[in-house]
């Protein structure tokens, strides 16, 4: 089970705060999944942002180039998701120590912050970086020196026109990930099977419902993540029970 920024827990408002892992946290989720961008100040802070322009146009969002413009201090000024201020990944590492993360890596910038923070913090164990672009993921390897930390690539969509990571995916030209993060409309048996062979675990994101959990679940899936932390938890404690 891991829980998609935190989940619906405190509130479908909440996501990537702080009341949103600890709600995780009282229903048992060990796992979490957040965003990462750079504040101007240089924190690590865990926000999404928009893509570009059209994207916050029309989600009435702010792109993630304009939000790393931001001090910490303006960011927590500008952004009161649900009310709760806006965290550092550090903040969260410290208060949640038993805690594990996948971090979305968003931003080019983020990349060598993140390294260096994970190292300093001591918490390779405790978290996997993943994310759409694979040239940022390898900024963040060669960042990590002689200690490497878990990584995992984002396959996105399976309509988009140019899908270069499902691409390297199938032609087997990815190095030194352990992971896949596919999106829910790409599951099916055969396409969690070339993950497995290509020797890599399969994670989906975000299967919201009943139907699309139990699709991942006999896929093969090896996680789920999910915005609805309590329903995906009962399908699964639902099937465990089945099962014994």
């Amino acid at each position: 089970m891991i829980a998609h920024r935190g989940g619906d827990g405190a509130g479908t408002d909440k996501e990537n705060t702080l009341e949103a892992f600890q709600a995780a946290m009282s229903l048992d989720y060990e796992y979490a999944e957040t965003d990462i961008i750079l504040a101007a100040t240089g924190e690590v802070v865990l926000i999404h942002g928009s893509y570009n322009w059209l994207q916050a146009s029309l989600k009435r969002d702010i792109t993630r180039r304009t939000l790393q413009k931001m001090t910490l201090d303006q960011l927590r000024l500008t952004l009161k998701p649900g009310g709760a201020q806006i965290s550092t990944l550090e903040e969260i590492l410290t208060a949640l120590p038993k805690m594990k993360f996948i971090l979305d890596l968003k931003t080019d910038e983020s990349a060598v912050p993140l390294a260096k923070l994970v190292k300093r913090l001591n918490v390779q164990d405790r978290v996997c970086v993943t994310g759409f672009g694979y040239k940022r993921l390898r900024l963040f390897f060669d960042a990590c020196g002689a200690k490497k930390i878990s990584m995992g690539l984002t396959v996105g969509r399976g309509l988009r026109f140019k899908n270069m990571n499902l691409l390297m995916l199938k032609t087997g030209r990815l190095k030194d990930v352990e992971a896949i993060f596919m999106h829910h409309s790409l599951v099916s048996t055969p396409m969690v099977s070339l993950v497995h062979n290509r020797g890599f675990k399969a994670i989906v994101w975000t299967a919201n419902s009943s139907l699309g959990i139990k699709h991942a679940i006999r896929s093969g899936a090896d996680g789920i993540i999910s915005d609805r932390i309590g329903l995906l938890k009962e399908v699964l404690d639902n099937r465990q029970y089945r099962e014994r």
